[in-house]
């Protein structure tokens, strides 16, 4: 049997990958902010999650000692799926806001990974970052938030180096999914467009199966030739943005 960690178990991409999870026959663990969700009874034990502030710089040192209490000393998968938005320019946001985003998306991840390495080696395990295909584009009001998914992504390829033959170190890239993120973020109403996104559930499924060939994916056809483009038709991109923005604030004047 696989033992799985899943942080930002409580709903979203979280509770799916954990339900799938728990029905392909892992053991699953996970962290959340909240008390046990009732949804989640079904899928795993209440002894099995962690409540746990990834915002505050002690999570990694709580989640590794919550292991050891269940005496979990080999870990077959980490998934860093918990993260933060925050919508609007950086010159906009408050320092709170910024430090929130960086902790919970980047620096906790990072701490998280560097405590769970004994038992992710001692299983030849996997790490698994839930990234954003936006992290390899420009986006307008998420600066800050992709700065911090394209934090994780250079972390992963020299993590995936340095832990070769040890540890498997993948990235996820999921496009806009139906779950809360962007309303917490405090995106306009009028801009979430839900019924273009992928479910929570298809979304996991993809991940799942990634995790399982141990191969680094966006998620989606329309992600994958998105993420194609942004790597390798980086300044071409980025100069069509620049004259798609002037068009608009033009239309606006």
């Amino acid at each position: 049997m696989q033992t799985i960690l899943i942080t930002g178990v409580s709903d979203g991409i979280g509770r799916a990958l954990a339900v799938q999870a728990a029905a392909s026959g892992a053991r699953v663990l996970g962290i959340g902010r909240r008390t046990f969700p009732a949804s989640l009874a079904a899928s795993m034990a209440p002894e099995d999650y962690c409540i746990a502030d990834l915002g505050q710089a002690e999570a990694a040192a709580a989640i590794a000692n919550f292991l050891r209490a269940r005496q979990v000393t080999q870990l077959d998968i980490l998934v860093h799926n918990a993260a933060l938005g925050d919508y609007g320019a950086p010159a906009q946001q408050s320092r709170a806001a910024i430090d929130a985003l960086l902790q919970v998306n980047l620096y906790t991840p990072i701490a998280l990974t560097h405590a769970l390495l004994p038992p992710l080696r001692r299983a030849h395990g996997l790490v698994a970052f839930v990234s954003s295909v936006h992290s390899a584009l420009p986006t307008p009001d998420f600066a800050v938030y992709t700065a911090t998914k394209a934090g994780l992504d250079g972390f992963a390829r020299s993590l995936r180096l340095e832990e070769q033959g040890a540890v498997d170190v993948i990235v996820l890239w999921p496009g806009p999914t139906r779950t809360q993120l962007h309303a917490k973020s405090g995106v306009p109403p009028e801009r979430i467009r839900s019924e273009r996104y992928a479910s929570p559930e298809e979304v996991a499924q993809a991940m799942l199966a990634a995790m399982q060939h141990r191969r680094s994916r966006a998620i989606g056809l329309s992600n994958r030739l998105l993420r194609w483009a942004a790597v390798h038709f980086e300044a071409q991109i980025d100069a069509l943005l620049v004259k798609t923005a002037q068009r608009s604030t033009h239309t606006v004047r």
